[in-house]
């Protein structure tokens, strides 16, 4: 398995924690517009964290 698949998939892990979390924050905030806004951050880090992930990893390793 190659350093980046392994980031990617540390990404896509860290991406579902956090959208728990954010689902978390926004069942407790009472304006509508955050709510939508963390909604969107949380779906969003689903393609960017193993986006980040993919690239970032190799530096690290050295490939």
């Amino acid at each position: 398995m190659s350093a980046g698949l392994v980031g990617a998939l540390i990404g896509l892990a860290v991406a579902v924690v956090d959208y728990f979390a954010l689902r978390l924050l926004a069942s407790r905030v009472d304006l509508p517009e955050t709510k939508r806004v963390l909604n969107i951050t949380g779906l969003s880090q689903f393609v960017l964290l193993p986006v980040i992930g993919y690239f970032v990893a190799p530096l690290f390793t050295g490939d």
